[in-house]
């Protein structure tokens, strides 16, 4: 273990609550491995477990259900998504702006529930635009996901929660600020490469979105990052590298910076099957990856079902997961909501009858590229998990989920 000590700065205007936490990537994925939750910025401190970890925080206000509606984001050693991991004993800054929110970062779970089937179209669909920020919406997408026009743009839109078309806008807004930060392109050009015809078009969606020009983005950015190399005595004199060294190390091809913005995270696939041998009929079946033994906190990966039987969750982020289901009477109010529930179960072996303490579910660990399979779940009825108590959701929800 080590402790990691710094200070947030910024201009984050109506935040009232700030979350700092410890990630393993340059974005936020998963579960942090240590978080601190402050009432303005200042000074922090928490302890992290031995290995590299990016340092990321998030402003802004809480709901009832301590969800935080992200306003500013920040990253240590440079703006969010851009920073670089804190070694020990390193002084950490992080500088708290809407500026370097993650336009893409959006939960996919505002519409009504989805099949396995539906998802993914949904991510076909959302990997091909990735992949060309200039594809026909009307035409590649639609080929992508294997279904016509109309039933995607419905189906988009509700797993999603903003049109197929807001959506691109979106992804072509992150990869021009990632080509801002990583490249020394021309702004004329970094529009043509994001699938804009004229740098007049890249403007306007910079001012509508973030109320800066592309140009004035990028000052800011760099400022961010000489400030705290500056700070961190890593420039000038004291530096081992020359200026125009330190340059070069900034001045990437557009192909190589689009390349690392797109480059998928560090994920694998949990499959299984839950079974229920009750008489009870439900609406939904839930299944999520919680970090602890009780939920307690928001799923790394989820999913829901019309009825007990084979789940597939992909796309979860590597970690060690607990596997819990829950046989749902209504529809929850957010992933993680087991309320409604009448039936429960998890990996391993648990017994939802009786005393909790003998509820001892058994964790799986999921690797970059690797599959856990044949998992297996029984539902057993019982109200074990409505008397877990604790606070739900109070994690590290920087999309307000």
């Amino acid at each position: 273990m080590f402790r990691v000590e710094g200070e947030l700065v910024g201009n984050c205007p109506g935040a009232a609550v700030f979350q700092v936490g410890a990630f393993p990537g340059p974005r936020i994925a998963g579960q942090p491995a240590a978080m601190v939750t402050l009432d303005c910025t200042g000074h922090f401190s928490f302890d992290v477990p031995d290995g590299s970890w990016y340092v990321h925080a998030v402003g802004g206000i809480a709901d009832d259900r301590g969800i935080l509606n992200g306003l500013g984001w920040g990253s240590h050693g440079g703006i969010y998504g851009f920073g670089r991991p804190v070694t020990p004993g390193e002084p950490v800054r992080i500088h708290v702006s809407p500026l370097w929110r993650d336009l893409t970062h959006l939960p996919l779970i505002r519409g009504a529930m989805l099949s396995d089937d539906q998802w993914q179209a949904i991510h076909r669909a959302m990997a091909r635009l990735h992949e060309d920020l200039g594809s026909n919406i009307e035409g590649d997408l639609d080929r992508a996901a294997s279904l016509a026009r109309t039933r995607l743009s419905a189906l988009f839109r509700r797993g999603v929660g903003v049109t197929m078309e807001e959506y691109r806008t979106r992804a072509r807004l992150e990869a021009a600020k990632a080509l801002l930060v990583l490249s020394d392109a021309a702004v004329h050009d970094i529009a043509l490469e994001v699938g804009y015809s004229t740098p007049a078009q890249l403007r306007r969606m910079f001012l509508r979105y973030l109320g800066v020009t592309p140009g004035e983005f990028r000052r800011q950015a760099q400022a961010v990052s000489e400030a705290w190399q500056g700070a961190d005595g890593q420039s000038g004199a004291e530096s081992d590298e020359s200026p125009a060294a330190r340059q070069a190390v900034r001045r990437y091809s557009l192909t190589s910076a689009l390349s690392r913005w797109l480059t998928p995270p560090r994920a694998g696939t949990v499959r299984g099957e839950v079974l229920y041998r009750g008489e009870h009929s439900g609406r939904a079946l839930y299944i999520g990856l919680f970090p602890n033994p009780v939920p307690d906190a928001y799923p790394a990966a989820w999913t829901a079902l019309p009825a007990p039987g084979p789940f597939t969750l992909r796309r979860v982020p590597e970690g060690r997961y607990y596997v819990l289901a829950a046989y749902l009477a209504a529809r929850m109010l957010y992933p993680g909501d087991l309320s409604s529930g009448f039936a429960y179960g998890g990996y391993g072996d648990v017994d939802t009858t009786g005393d909790l303490a003998n509820w001892h579910p058994m964790p799986v660990t999921v690797r970059a590229g690797d599959e856990v399979a044949g998992l297996r779940i029984e539902l057993v009825d019982g109200e074990a998990i409505r008397r877990f108590g604790g606070n739900w959701l109070r994690s590290f929800l920087p999309d307000g989920r």
